[in-house]
């Protein structure tokens, strides 16, 4: 059981990986509220949300951003359903799709604004990605990584037990960000452990 719902974290499948995603959207939104008030995104952006799991931060952004277009991308069908589902109110302006962060099926120059909330401990490679990220932006495109445990030490649990998950330091994603190219980098924590970096292209 144990074993199944870890599995589910990373890469959510089938019914009991709708239970976990229906629980992601839910527990996810503190740490959301909190760094979409660090680094808020501007209403007229065209802003991806990287791992957008089951479409929570998706709404969130469509609500407080009334002229943006939005897009959501999963590596999980269950997750871009969901995205789906729970965005379609909003679909003139939302797009879901299925892909990988680390090969973005998008043109060069498409996106203002890029967003991953608890999803950069699955990255293969965090800089390769964030480069991969870079290469869709517009000129000063920013990104905002956040994650809700940045203590190694403490997050050993999960990562003995999930297969590929690595938890980062806020010191280690400034770094990736760094490597990939962004500058104007800026870093924000919470409750100890919480953390928000965001970085600007050619800055």
């Amino acid at each position: 059981m144990l074993k199944t719902f870890l599995e589910n974290c990373k890469n959510p499948r089938g019914r009991f990986g709708k239970f976990i995603i229906n629980a992601m959207n839910k527990g996810h939104r503190p740490l959301s509220r909190w760094a979409f008030k660090s680094f808020p995104p501007v209403d007229g952006e065209a802003i991806l949300d990287a791992g957008c799991g089951g479409g929570g931060n998706l709404v969130r952004i469509l609500e407080q951003c009334p002229s943006s277009s939005v897009t959501g991308i999963d590596y999980s069908p269950v997750s871009v359903e969901c995205s789906v589902r729970v965005t379609r109110k909003f679909a003139d302006r939302c797009r879901v799709v299925l892909g990988d962060v680390m090969d973005l099926p998008f043109k060069e120059e498409t996106f203002d604004r890029v967003v991953s909330f608890e999803s950069v401990y699955f990255w293969p490679d965090p800089v390769d990605g964030l480069r991969e990220i870079c290469r869709v932006f517009k000129p000063k495109g920013k990104v905002m990584l956040a994650s809700e445990m940045t203590d190694p030490g403490r997050g050993k649990f999960w990562t003995e037990h999930c297969n590929g998950m690595k938890i980062y330091t806020g010191e280690e994603l400034v770094s990736f960000l760094e490597k990939a190219g962004f500058g104007d980098i800026r870093l924000c924590r919470a409750h100890r452990v919480w953390c928000s970096v965001e970085g600007t292209k050619g800055a």
